[in-house]
């Protein structure tokens, strides 16, 4: 297994490195069970790359783990490194780039509405790191809720602003009254740190930016990058180099209670896609380019075009 991981890291598969690590884990948590051994404290530092010498340095802190009996906190280590190798799989996909057109009017909302789904059959099969293997199927029916589609996400350019104010509500599927709401600004590289980490404020909101190209991921953990103002990245981003007073604003908003399982992450994360795009002219498969015209301050996507299992493809 030692070997697999590093001939993953030194091919460049680090799907095939997160499910070995996961595979490890797995036998080891079945060893931890059997041997009556009680959760443990995890205080082993992650590698900030992947490379054969970062491997080895995790293999030799397993090891030693083992060597003491702390089978839990080992096993939190392996899950770590695989989490950390399908991150790898997913926000540095190479040949990530985009097609352009002109992007919406300053301060037009752009609007993506979409319905909520129930699975048949092959659920999470799309899902890594087994479709990163095998591919993945899903059988699946798009619903209304009381004939009104439950999810939605908005954004606009402002003029007279700056940075980007992130927002999402939780809203009663009945009359739509504000339930819970949260948000959040970015001024700096360092305000879209956690992007990857699903407990902090507006973490999806963020992660489609980062997706969306805003700023190379790279530089938001860079110690010389992450202080930064965004403004310079917002300004190239939104297609307004040169006009320092704009800012960008994003709101989601659901009528589906959080964990439903119909979607009211996976889908609302394609809405939100789908409106930043639309707003700042990033050009996505499912979407007409030209389709970019208003009569009321606002353009409306149906989220549903491009959307399997809830993600943007």
């Amino acid at each position: 297994m030692d070997n697999i991981c590093y001939e993953a890291v030194d091919e460049g598969r680090f799907h095939i490195l997160g499910r070995t690590f996961m595979v490890l884990s797995e036998l080891l948590s079945t060893l931890w069970c059997s041997n009556g051994d009680k959760p443990q404290p995890f205080a082993a530092d992650l590698p900030s790359a992947l490379t054969s010498e970062s491997i080895a340095q995790v293999i030799a802190t397993r090891d030693k783990m083992l060597s003491e009996g702390k089978y839990s906190s080992c096993c939190q280590l392996l899950e770590s490194m695989s989490s950390m190798a399908t991150q790898r799989c997913i926000y540095e996909e190479k040949g990530h780039s985009f097609v352009y057109t002109d992007p919406l009017p300053l301060d037009t909302t752009a609007i993506a509405t979409a319905p909520a789904r129930i699975d048949l059959a092959g659920g999470w099969s799309d899902t890594p790191p087994v479709s990163f293997e095998y591919g993945g199927a899903v059988a699946c029916l798009a619903v209304l809720l009381d004939g009104k589609r439950p999810l939605r996400a908005q954004c606009r350019v402002v003029k007279g602003m700056s940075g980007i104010r992130l927002c999402t509500e939780s809203r009663s599927l009945s009359d739509e009254t504000l339930l819970r709401s949260s948000e959040t600004t970015i001024q700096t590289l360092a305000d879209l740190d956690s992007f990857n980490n699903p407990e902090s404020e507006c973490a999806l909101l963020k992660c489609a930016l980062v997706w969306l190209g805003l700023c190379p991921v790279d530089y938001i953990q860079d110690d010389d990058w992450k202080m930064q103002s965004i403004q310079p990245f917002l300004q190239k981003f939104c297609q307004r180099e040169g006009e320092n007073d704009v800012g960008l604003e994003i709101i989601s908003s659901s009528l589906l209670p959080t964990g439903s399982g119909m979607g009211s992450s996976s889908i609302l994360a394609g809405c939100v896609i789908a409106s930043i795009a639309k707003c700042v002219g990033v050009v996505l498969d499912g979407m007409d380019a030209n389709d970019h015209s208003s009569t009321s301050g606002s353009t409306e996507t149906n989220g549903t075009n491009s959307l399997v299992h809830g993600v943007l493809m």
